[in-house]
Order: structure tokens, then sequence, then C-alpha cells
């Protein structure tokens, strides 16, 4: 058993990089015509809307420490002691984490791509792992 697991994801929209450019192309429009208030008013929220998306990226994954469960779901991230974990149950396409109290948190797809580390660090940790 390592001490800590981690295996993260981080996305990046590849969209928000297209819509960043063809802003920014309108926006040079619309100095060299220069355009009235109102354009430049819907134009510039969403530039800074593509900024914003390209610099925060989601974090997809899981991490492992000698006491604790962090499972990060995008921009979110929610830890459990590793004493509430009953089991992991693996199915074809998920995995979830079932809880003593009956209670199940579904696992993001990305922690599948590497499953054999998965079942490895948590059977390590004592927990046991079910397939479906």
């Amino acid at each position: 058993m390592s001490k800590r697991y981690t295996y993260l994801e981080h996305q990046r929209s590849g969209l928000a990089w297209m819509g960043l450019v063809s802003g920014l192309m309108m926006l040079a429009v619309a100095a060299d015509r220069t355009a009235p208030i109102w354009v430049w008013a819907l134009l510039t929220p969403c530039i800074l809307i593509c900024v914003l998306q390209i610099a925060l990226r989601p974090s997809y994954g899981i991490d492992y420490s000698a006491r604790s469960l962090s499972i990060f779901n995008g921009f979110s991230r929610r830890s459990l002691p590793l004493s509430r974990v009953d089991h992991l149950r693996l199915g074809a396409d998920h995995a979830t984490i079932v809880l003593l109290s009956g209670d199940e948190i579904m696992l993001p797809q990305q922690v599948l791509h590497n499953t054999i580390a998965l079942i490895r660090e948590t059977t390590d940790r004592g927990i046991p792992v079910r397939a479906l």
C-alpha cells in the first residue's frame, strides 16, 4: 500500500479556445468599424467567460490517503473518512463507493481508466471490491 494514491484528470474545453479566438476577432472588427456601445456590451462578457473557462480547469478523479478518500468531480471535492466506506462496487462502465449507511457515491468516469491501480489501492486499505 502506498501512503497516498492520486489519480486526477484535468479537463480543458477546446470550445473555450475557439470561442475566445472568434470573440477576439469580432472585437477587432468592432474596434475597426467603431461599433456602438451595445456591441461592446455583448462581446465583453462572452470573452471574459471564455478566458475564465480556460483558466479554471475542472479535475476529475480520486485521492486516497492513509485515513481519507477524496473524490474530485469537476469543480467540487468531497472528502470521506475511510472508516465510513463499506465497499467499492465496480460495474462495466461505472464505479460506486457504498458507505456503511447504505448511501452510494458515484465516482467520476475517469477513475476507470486505471482500474487495476484503483482496485489495488482500495483493497490495500481494507475496503472490499465487488463487481456486478
